[in-house]
């Protein structure tokens, strides 16, 4: 009766933790899709703004030189963000990326399945310490 209560208590804390691993993936590609969306608003104001720089007629229009540069600023801040969450997914869901070919390759594998290549181990504390610039980055999103 021992074994039969030992047995459901690991497959309980394994269900537990795979639970937790899939919660946690699917708030980050929430947060990776809300930045992505936000990404589309940006690129079509940008869009607009350098259209109708090129319509009028005063073409060296100093404004909208300057609207177009804080936009670009901003479309490489959310892109680097989208790049950090889709980094930390990775991580959670026990993959990494071959830094020759990019291939997504399970964490323990010791070679990249697609290229071959020796794969470093990956640091976990610099991993971390993302996640927590991360989530800063998001309350100001949302905020």
């Amino acid at each position: 009766m021992s074994e039969i209560i030992t047995a459901i208590k690991e497959f309980t804390e394994t269900a537990a933790k795979k639970a937790d691993t899939a919660y946690r993936a699917s708030m980050l590609k929430l947060s990776a899709a809300a930045l992505t969306k936000m990404l589309e608003i940006q690129y079509r104001e940008l869009g607009l703004a350098v259209y109708k720089m090129c319509k009028s007629e005063d073409s060296a229009g100093n404004e909208e030189c300057e609207e177009i540069a804080a936009m670009t600023v901003q479309i490489d801040g959310t892109r680097k963000r989208i790049a950090a969450l889709e980094k930390r997914i990775e991580y959670i869901m026990g993959l990494v990326r071959c830094p020759d070919c990019g291939n997504t390759v399970k964490m323990r594998n010791a070679y990249c399945s697609a290229c071959g290549k020796r794969l470093a181990a990956e640091e976990e504390k610099g991993i971390e310490e993302n996640e927590n610039q991360i989530e800063n980055q998001m309350l100001k999103i949302t905020d």
